[in-house]
């Protein structure tokens, strides 16, 4: 990646407070939505697609692989919305910062942030910061959209980072459009199926996957906080930024801390 102009973080008359850049698949419908509903007063999403690679799902070799070789056109998608003069990028894609260990991880954002002049957020950092905000407990459990190859891989890396991964639940899309079809009901079985008496806490990953509102209602459900890749990804970016209002209806995390 070459080095994108900074241009200086402004507000304006609807951003008053901030603006936030927000980067998505291209076959991303619920970042999107998901984002704008925890907006505070006086900040602006600005969000930006990026074209990715299919994922071939039916080809379990190939999907592997594409864990750890495919490419996006993050670049061009940051080019596009960086010269609205952002305060702060989510990135609304999971999967790839979840490649590799927690060092790893890091560095990619370092690498991120220089590249655009402004605090990058990704999912799996915020993940980890929304664990330590409460409390850092170790026992976790992981739902995700994906394929067996792809729940391995975030096992690691939490494993990596010096958790206990007790269970994980991938519901198997056909595609990277099809994660947002699965409904109410669909998601709440598949928590079903990954609670465990061990987790201490549940995870979800897989930005197209329509968790963040369900949030309260699984955290009663089973007992126990959520950390989702959306809310965690929000709530970071807006707490980099110095904005401490709770987000009402997203959970624990983002009521709380």
């Amino acid at each position: 990646m070459s080095t994108i102009p900074h241009k200086t973080p402004t507000t304006d008359a609807l951003a008053y407070r901030a603006k936030v850049a927000v980067v998505v698949p291209a076959t991303n419908t619920v970042v999107q939505p998901e984002m704008e509903a925890m907006r505070p007063a006086g900040v602006t999403n600005h969000v930006t697609r990026m074209q990715l690679p299919p994922r071939p799902y039916d080809d379990q070799e190939a999907y592997k692989k594409a864990l750890d070789t495919e490419e996006g056109n993050l670049e061009e998608a940051l080019r596009l919305v960086l010269v609205c003069e952002p305060h702060v990028v989510a990135h609304g894609h999971s999967i790839h910062s979840f490649r590799g260990d927690g060092q790893r991880a890091l560095d990619e954002e370092k690498r991120l942030e220089a590249l655009c002049g402004v605090p990058f957020i990704t999912p799996s950092r915020a993940v980890l910061a929304g664990l330590q905000a409460i409390g850092n407990p170790k026992r976790i459990a992981i739902l995700t959209p994906y394929w067996p190859p792809a729940d391995e891989m975030i096992a690691s890396f939490f494993r990596s980072c010096g958790y206990d991964v007790v269970a994980t639940h991938g519901l198997r899309s056909v595609g990277p459009t099809a994660v947002a079809r699965f409904t109410h009901d669909q998601v709440m079985q598949g928590f079903e199926d990954l609670d465990s008496p061990q987790a201490e806490v549940l995870i979800h990953v897989g930005t197209n996957l329509p968790v963040s509102a369900m949030t309260p209602e699984i955290e009663r459900k089973f007992g126990k906080p959520l950390i989702g890749v959306n809310v965690a990804t929000y709530w970071l970016a807006l707490r980099r930024l110095g904005i401490l209002d709770k987000l009402p209806g997203m959970g624990m995390l983002a009521e709380l801390h």
